[in-house]
């Protein structure tokens, strides 16, 4: 499994760290933590990446959440 850095993120998705922060604190990324260094997974970038169109859509952050959530229990159900 590639691993992706915390910079990389930002590089690769383009959002704030902000944004990043408060999908951790709501429970929806688990990154990874080596030598106090944060590593996140591809599925991670992709669910970033949703998140990211979600909000240039206009979908508020509750909003985010519960679709992250559905799109988990569903990721869940087809394993």
């Amino acid at each position: 499994m590639k691993l992706y850095s915390y910079g990389s993120i930002l590089d690769i998705v383009g959002v704030a760290p902000g944004f990043i922060r408060r999908l951790e604190e709501a429970d929806l990324l688990y990154p990874m933590e080596e030598n106090k260094e944060l590593f996140y997974t591809e599925r991670d970038i992709r669910k970033l990446f949703l998140a990211k169109d979600l909000r240039q859509m206009g979908v508020n952050f509750a909003g985010i959440e519960v679709i992250l959530e559905i799109s988990d229990r569903m990721f869940g159900m087809r394993k």
